[in-house]
């Protein structure tokens, strides 16, 4: 015969843990004040699987999408996030690490070492330059010589050396290099340099010139209006009215006579006797 217990013969508290066998309260038997629905409550009940879902989705960030050069691939557990490259990319990657890509070719290329990208000494050959050339040369070869021709002298330049013995050569000795450049030697030009009919009556210095004599007694010298330059004392000439007397080297004798000579910037006519004050004198010269 069996025994039945309702619920009020039993005594308060009187089940323990001992009493209950493994797996014998089900959900259903726990107390609803003792199940945490939004787990926020205390530590001592317990969270449904719907409260503990939902703070656990709260705490996952959004799903992750790739932006320029970032490629995402789901179709593998977990996600795989990578660099997406270009074709003919600049990248590439090195032991799994991403790398800067560099091209080695003969005539010059980057370089890189620890410290980044740098173009090496003499890298950069002609043919990577647009304008490789000077005057049709290419650059690291030297220019074509460059030589004087008449009337200049020079060592050949091509540019490989400073040149600096350009000279003018002259011909003659009416041309000279002074300190301020060419000029005409003094004294260097004479008949050989002037053409025949070339001195015109505004380039000379000198001009027909006639001084009539005022008779003093007891004067047989008279200077003359302009000093006459030794080269044309033999052209000064008398006229006593109106006639040519003579001129002498020497010593004159009477009226009919007379010399010439300059001295001290002074040309003197001077007569071998006392001309007469009632005659007229003219002296033509040129000066």
């Amino acid at each position: 015969m069996a025994i039945q217990l309702v619920r009020n013969q039993l005594v308060d508290s009187i089940i323990n843990v001992d009493k209950l066998l493994d797996g014998a309260v089900s959900y259903a038997k726990i107390n609803s004040s003792d199940i945490e629905t939004t787990l926020v409550g205390g530590s001592s009940k317990l969270a449904s699987a719907a409260a503990i879902k939902t703070y656990v989705d709260a705490q996952v960030p959004d799903s992750f999408s790739g932006g320029n050069g970032i490629d995402i691939d789901t179709s593998g557990d977990p996600d795989v996030i990578s660099v997406d490259l270009a074709t003919n990319p600049g990248l590439q990657f090195t032991s799994a690490k991403l790398d800067l890509k560099l091209k080695v070719e003969s005539g010059g290329s980057l370089t890189k070492d620890a410290d980044g990208l740098y173009i090496a000494d003499s890298a950069i050959s002609n043919a990577k330059l647009a304008n490789s050339t000077i005057s049709g040369v290419a650059l690291g070869s030297n220019l074509n010589n460059l030589s004087a021709g008449n009337g200049l002298s020079m060592t050949a330049y091509n540019g490989s050396a400073a040149v600096s013995d350009l000279t003018i050569d002259l011909d003659g000795a009416t041309l000279a290099v002074g300190a301020s450049g060419i000029k005409v030697s003094d004294g260097g030009i004479d008949t050989l340099q002037i053409s025949d009919a070339a001195v015109t009556p505004a380039k000379v210095s000198f001009v027909p010139q006639l001084d009539p004599l005022t008779i003093q007694a007891a004067t047989v010298a008279y200077d003359l209006t302009e000093e006459v330059p030794d080269v044309f004392l033999a052209g000064v000439m008398v006229f006593r009215n109106g006639l040519l007397i003579e001129q002498v080297q020497g010593t004159p004798s009477g009226v009919d006579q007379y010399s010439v000579a300059t001295s001290g910037g002074t040309t003197t006519v001077t007569f071998g006797a006392q001309p007469s004050t009632s005659d007229n004198y003219v002296v033509r010269y040129w000066a």
